[in-house]
């Protein structure tokens, strides 16, 4: 009448039917109870992910076995979020939104019988990137260096970061500068050949894994050289007479320059003059400046982009 209670602890690795038989000490009579056990197994992929800035990770949750039916739910660091299904979508829209532990959750009903929730030894990490290319334009003089910076900022600290550089060509595609592996790509240009849109590739590393390089905008780089054969390089002239003085310019397009602006004695001061009707023709961009009489001493008259 008191009863007796036996244990068994176990930790089957398959369906098993386990019977417990109960003699008692007369040997008289015999109880015997059956209990059925539902195995299964749960597995989440990947363990470790590294995406950039509105990119998706798939995190999938696997359920094997002699399942019935199967209940999901999803944690970030420990606390719930939204997601009721075997697998999430993580789409993060800056670095710190959606970097963290991942972890699935499941409840396996068979019949009328539910278990408790259960976990996979290991959840899934997700590390955030992004890439930002400076300046979005750039003028670049023809034999001055110039330089466009690629930024990639990233939720862990201790993640490893590639850089990739590369120029758009002729059908629109884009062509690797093999040899810019930097952060800072450095160029001095020789003449307008260099003009162009550039973008800059990161590649994120941690832990064994590497995301797939991802750039983020474009740099668009405008080239300009004075052709100082055809233009005014001085010119002396006498109180009373005028003069036309011209600039030209050798550029891709008339589109990359809105103005010219010239100026007397240095660039510190207000321009005098402003040339929005600039003459364009074979790669070249000529720009007048005309005073009609001169009343005193004009000089250094320097024309500025």
């Amino acid at each position: 009448s008191s009863g007796i209670n036996a244990e068994w602890p176990l930790r089957p690795g398959a369906d098993s039917i386990f019977k417990c038989q109960a003699k008692f000490a007369n040997n008289e009579m015999t109880s015997e109870s059956s209990v059925t056990l539902n195995v299964f197994t749960i597995a989440q992929t990947p363990a470790k992910n590294i995406i950039a800035v509105g990119e998706t990770a798939t995190l999938t949750c696997t359920v094997s076995g002699n399942t019935g039916t199967v209940a999901f739910s999803w944690s970030k660091d420990g606390s719930s979020i939204d997601g009721t299904e075997s697998q999430l979508e993580v789409k993060p829209s800056d670095v710190n939104d959606k970097a963290g532990q991942y972890t699935c959750s499941v409840t396996v009903t068979n019949g009328e019988v539910t278990s408790k929730s259960f976990s996979p030894d290991t959840g899934s990490a997700i590390d955030v990137f992004d890439v930002a290319i400076t300046p979005e334009k750039l003028g670049a003089e023809v034999g001055k260096e110039s330089t466009l910076t690629c930024t990639i900022t990233k939720s862990s600290d201790s993640a490893t970061v590639k850089y990739k550089w590369s120029k758009k060509n002729a059908a629109s595609t884009f062509d690797d500068i093999s040899e810019e592996t930097q952060a800072e790509y450095k160029f001095t240009p020789t003449d307008i050949s260099l003009a162009g849109t550039y973008i800059c590739e990161g590649e994120v590393s941690e832990g064994g894994v590497s995301s797939t390089y991802h750039s983020s905008g474009e740099s668009t780089v405008q080239v300009f050289g004075i052709d100082e054969a055809t233009s005014t390089a001085s010119a002396i002239i006498k109180t009373g007479d005028g003069i036309t003085l011209s600039c030209v310019l050798n550029v891709g397009s008339k589109s990359q320059v809105a103005e010219v602006k010239w100026f007397k004695g240095n660039t510190d001061g207000a321009a005098i003059f402003t040339d929005e009707a600039t003459v364009f023709a074979d790669d070249k961009l000529t720009t007048t400046y005309k005073k009609e009489k001169s009343t005193d001493c004009d000089s250094a008259l320097i024309p500025l982009l």
